[in-house]
């Protein structure tokens, strides 16, 4: 089985504001495109061979020199994507027996996706990566819209693999007939049959706008400490993280005692070179009396986010003799993660007891460490 790939590395970087082809643009130490070749370099792909601008041409040579791989060649592309990917296809060896196409904005794809392409195109002739739509859907029309079964739908991505005799025939045809279409799955319905379906994965994301680029600049990385032990008394409710517990005793303090949350909060705002709790939230002032610490957090995250800062992941760690925690501790973080608007895998908690000893240990008070990481993107 001979296997050739082609990688589309048009495009002017227009959306992603960079004013150059966006496949220049260094994620993890090389160029976008050196990460999209280097998911084919694989002992059972034959050729690799890059679609791309004449502008760009000079430095895709010079990239591929730099590489020492002699299953790689440089094809100059067309005016648009499907001209490009024509040309080619005139490249390939008349001896494959399948073709891969591949944006070269697609760095992330995995070689399971890759794998299951080929399987996929081995027994049924094609095979076009996809994902399931998760979003709601509507479908305009000049009077107004409606919704559709998203269930029905699926977003098309690559690689798209055919049978190379059968894509270049289709290829010929959709030029002798003027076709234009927006992929290579289209194209090949169109004039020789039916595509069928592998599955993609979200990671296999395409960098297109702004945004996607915006993931790779380089970020300060910002790591923040803090601590707080709070009375245990009676009459008092215990709130740790947002979650009330059954227990004897209370914390006491001005606002609701949140041990917990209180030491989250002066991780965040140690970490982002803020003033503490203390003085942000004094126990001096009767707006601060028992209020939710869970407000206050996300007082502190508002705070931090429009200061650029965002949140990577917090750790903390619980240190009670009773109430056992083990049974709280999913709340606790689901509470937290919810509080600071970050997904909860972001957040762990643990508990331990003081073997006895101290304050903790003989039922006295509660204590909290927390560490967190924050990121702030370069402007």
């Amino acid at each position: 089985m001979k296997i050739s790939v082609i990688i589309a590395c048009g495009g002017t970087g227009s959306r992603t504001g960079l004013q150059y082809n966006k496949l220049k643009f260094d994620i993890g130490g090389m160029p976008i495109i050196q990460k999209t070749i280097s998911a084919f370099s694989r002992d059972d792909i034959s050729s690799i061979i890059l679609a791309v601008n004449r502008q760009d041409l000079e430095w895709f040579n010079e990239l591929v020199t730099s590489l020492h791989n002699e299953n790689i060649k440089v094809c100059l592309g067309g005016l648009d994507r499907q001209e490009s990917i024509f040309n080619a296809l005139q490249m390939v060896d008349e001896d494959t027996d399948l073709v891969m196409i591949h944006d070269g904005a697609r760095p992330f794809v995995s070689q399971k996706i890759i794998d299951e392409a080929i399987e996929g195109a081995i027994k049924r002739g094609t095979a076009v990566a996809c994902i399931d739509e998760t979003d709601s859907l509507r479908q305009f029309s000049e009077f107004g819209s409606t919704p559709v079964d998203r269930k029905e739908y699926v977003r098309v991505q690559t690689p798209q693999v055919f049978r190379y005799d059968q894509i270049l025939k289709a290829y010929k045809m959709a030029k002798a007939n003027f076709g234009q279409f927006t992929d290579d799955a289209s194209l090949y319905q169109e004039y020789i049959g039916d595509v069928y379906i592998t599955r993609g994965s979200p990671a296999n994301i395409k960098i297109t706008t702004k945004d996607d680029i915006a993931k790779f600049i380089p970020q300060d990385f910002f790591v923040g400490v803090g601590w707080d032990t709070h009375e245990l008394v009676e009459g008092r409710k215990l709130i740790l993280g947002g979650v009330t517990i059954p227990h004897t005793k209370g914390l006491l303090g001005h606002s609701d005692a949140d041990v917990l949350t209180h030491a989250i909060m002066d991780a965040l705002l140690s970490a982002s070179h803020n003033k503490d709790i203390g003085q942000l939230f004094p126990d001096t002032d009767d707006r601060y009396k028992g209020i939710s610490s869970i407000l206050l957090l996300k007082e502190v995250v508002i705070m931090i986010k429009d200061q650029g800062y965002t949140i990577n992941n917090v750790s903390a760690v619980i240190m009670a003799q009773k109430p056992k925690m083990a049974s709280y501790i999913p709340l606790i973080q689901v509470s937290l993660a919810e509080a600071m608007g970050i997904d909860e895998s972001k957040v762990c908690v643990s508990a331990t007891t003081t073997e006895k000893l101290g304050l903790v240990g003989h039922e006295e008070a509660i204590s909290s460490n927390a560490y967190v990481s924050l990121y702030k993107k370069e402007v």
